[in-house]
Parts: C-alpha cells; sequence; structure tokens
C-alpha cells in the first residue's frame, strides 16, 4: 500500500496522466538497465573477466556457421548501422516529422541520439582500446578500436530514437505503436549480428554497443519530452488565455 501510495503522490507532483506516467516510469526503468547493463559489460572488457573470458568461444560459433548466403545478407545489413546512412536517414527523419507539424524537440531527438552515441563510441574506443578480432577472420576491413561496437551503439541509438519518436508522437493506436518499437529494435540487432558474422567485433563489444546506444535514444527522447513539455502551455495558462481572449471584447465595449 505505501508504495502504491507513493507512486501516486509521484504522478500527482509530476503533472502527468497515467498513462504518461506510467510510459515515463518504463523509459526510466529502461535507461538504468541499459546503463547497468553497459557498465557491467565494460567492467568485463577492461578487467579482461566476466563476459569477456567467453568472447572467442561465442565469435567461434558465428565464424563455424558462415555461409556464402549468411556473409552477403550480413555484408548488406552492417551498411544499415553505417554513419554515411545512418546521417541521411536522420536528416530525412527529421524533415519528415517537422513536416508532419511533430514539435521540434521530437523531430530533433534521432539526428541527436546518433550523434551523441558518435560522439560517446568514439571516445570510449580511445579511451578502452580493445583490438579487434584476428585478421584471419574479419570479411572487411577496419581500422578503429573494437569496443564498443560503432554500428551496434549509432544504430541503436538512431532507429530506436525513431521508433519512440514515432510511436509516441505520430501513431495513435497500442498495436501499431508496439509494431514500431519491435522493428526500431529488430534492425539495430540485426546489425550487431551482422558485425558478428563478419568477424570484425568480440561479441561484447555488440552488447555494449546495444546497450549505450539504447541508454542514448531512451535518454534523447525522455529529453524532448521534457523541452516538448516546457515549451506547450499548460492547461491551466491555456485557460486563462482563452479568458483573456473572451474578456477583451466585452472590455471593449465597456470603455
Amino acid at each position: 500500500m505505501r508504495v502504491v501510495t507513493l507512486v501516486s503522490r509521484l504522478r500527482e507532483r509530476s503533472g502527468l496522466s497515467t498513462r504518461v506516467f506510467v510510459a515515463v516510469t518504463l523509459a526510466v526503468a529502461a535507461f538504468v538497465t541499459a546503463i547497468v547493463a553497459f557498465l557491467g559489460v565494460t567492467e568485463d572488457v577492461t578487467a579482461r573477466n566476466g563476459l569477456a573470458t567467453s568472447d572467442g568461444h561465442h565469435l567461434h560459433f558465428f565464424i563455424t556457421h558462415r555461409t556464402p548466403g549468411l556473409v552477403h545478407l550480413a555484408r548488406v545489413v552492417t551498411d544499415a548501422g553505417a554513419l554515411p546512412v545512418l546521417l541521411p536517414l536522420a536528416v530525412v527523419a527529421t524533415v519528415l516529422l517537422l513536416w508532419s507539424r511533430t514539435l521540434v524537440a521530437f523531430a530533433l531527438a534521432p539526428v541527436a541520439a546518433l550523434l551523441g552515441g558518435g560522439a560517446a563510441t568514439s571516445l570510449l574506443k580511445q579511451a578502452v582500446g580493445r583490438p579487434r578480432p584476428p585478421l584471419g577472420l574479419r570479411l572487411v576491413t577496419e581500422t578503429e578500436p573494437s569496443f564498443p561496437s560503432g554500428h551496434a551503439t549509432d544504430s541503436t541509438a538512431f532507429y530506436v530514437a525513431l521508433a519512440l519518436v514515432i510511436a509516441v508522437v505520430v501513431l495513435r493506436r497500442p498495436l501499431a505503436r508496439l509494431a514500431t518499437v519491435v522493428v526500431g529494435t529488430a534492425v539495430p540487432t540485426a546489425v550487431g549480428l551482422s558485425r558478428l558474422v563478419l568477424g570484425v567485433h568480440w561479441p561484447t563489444d555488440v552488447m555494449a554497443g546495444w546497450a549505450l546506444g539504447g541508454a542514448v535514444a531512451v535518454a534523447v527522447v525522455l529529453l524532448a519530452g521534457l523541452v516538448a513539455r516546457a515549451a506547450t502551455p499548460s492547461d491551466r495558462v491555456r485557460r486563462r488565455r482563452l479568458l483573456a481572449r473572451l474578456a477583451l471584447p466585452l472590455h471593449s465595449l465597456t470603455v
């Protein structure tokens, strides 16, 4: 009962409807989960223990199950997480969202998430400096450090943020919203797996990328919601403005 009462009080103080409050709570929980997962994987990689000790074994599974068809598919899918592809997509998404009269804060969220994820990845690659898998396992050329996977991070940050914005702002039907989020999550999942098939990342690189990208996406969309809410007049302010507009003609008649 105390927990229910506390949650009820928090919702009342936030001024949010029950549905919005539940959505925000779930988003915060997802953000915290992603951050904890990212920190856990990062600790294993830097300390060379935990999940990092089984990286070779798990990567070997993907390498030994490579087929010509799977490799071709991986080469195609991995491009969906490449920055030269994501940047134009982010610009187009922003333009389309603005054209559909989406609030600016939400329209800019996907590109902001992509840029934020990319910046975080670049800093972490240099800080950790993890070598990539042996050259004999790689099917594409990569020169940057391995951790975290830039493709996994960037694609997760962009596609998840875009999916959340579309689900929250554009769509109204619950099933359509759910389907959008599922697709937005499935694409970066496929991109991350393609990096393992191509042998250019360790599994923990991809896991960290998924977690980091997810955290960035959720954080940016939540921030966009706060900015949009601050920029949108409250119901009380709207009522006052409406009353002022109605009172103006009456005032002019009495003068």
